[in-house]
């Protein structure tokens, strides 16, 4: 009983952080000035707080997300994630008469992908997978109540991103959370998560990056 009560209260405590880590990344174009420093603080704002959070919250289980990978996993994300995205992008397109850009096209090149991309979604699958794991591991609720809750989290995180636009992000990024959600469940590796998640966003940007 005594190890419920505890799990339960660091699962409440670790959504609530998370939240609120999720909620600060996006003040912080309100708190510098200075683009360049604002992209380097961007690039690992997420990743770092998140990384120190989880470890003094759950250790060695957190840790263990590190010790696992998948090629299996991985050969059947990439092009799942991709199938998903793709559909749910159309979807949404032929629905809407369009779509809102996301606004990091506006400043997409080659050295700003290499230099932040992969903490961005390093720090995107810690944010989600804290969640995801919280919820599921800690609070004791079925995969699929703790993979929606993350993903709609998820969804509204990008809000900025896409002009606050919220129905698109609901259609659009949730489905793609969900399948991301799947192979952690599978492999038990953030390895697995982040990179189909940073294979999705190259092949999604390569239009851009090839102009």
């Amino acid at each position: 009983m005594e190890n419920t009560l505890i799990n339960k209260k660091r699962g409440y405590i670790l959504i609530l952080i998370t939240i609120l880590v999720g909620l600060s990344y996006q003040l912080l174009p309100y708190v510098f000035s200075s683009d360049t420093v604002l992209e380097i603080v961007g690039a690992y704002f997420n990743v770092v707080i998140m990384f120190i959070v989880l470890l003094l919250l759950l250790k060695n289980e957190f840790l263990d997300w590190f010790k696992h990978f998948s090629f299996k996993w991985l050969l059947i994300g990439i092009p799942f994630l991709f199938i998903v995205g793709t559909l749910t992008g159309s979807l949404w397109s032929l629905i809407a008469g369009g779509h809102t850009e996301n606004s990091i096209n506006s400043v997409l090149t080659w050295g700003y992908v290499m230099r932040n991309i992969p903490f961005m979604l390093m720090g995107e699958e810690l944010l989600s997978i804290a969640i995801l794991y919280a919820a599921w591991k800690k609070l004791g609720w079925k995969f699929w109540q703790a993979t929606l809750l993350c993903s709609v989290l998820f969804a509204v995180w990008h809000l900025p991103a896409y002009d606050y636009n919220l129905l698109q992000c609901l259609v659009t990024i949730i489905p793609s959370r969900l399948v991301l959600n799947y192979l952690f469940k599978k492999s038990n590796s953030v390895w697995v998560t982040w990179l189909v998640h940073v294979s999705f966003d190259m092949i999604s940007f390569l239009p851009i990056l090839l102009r």
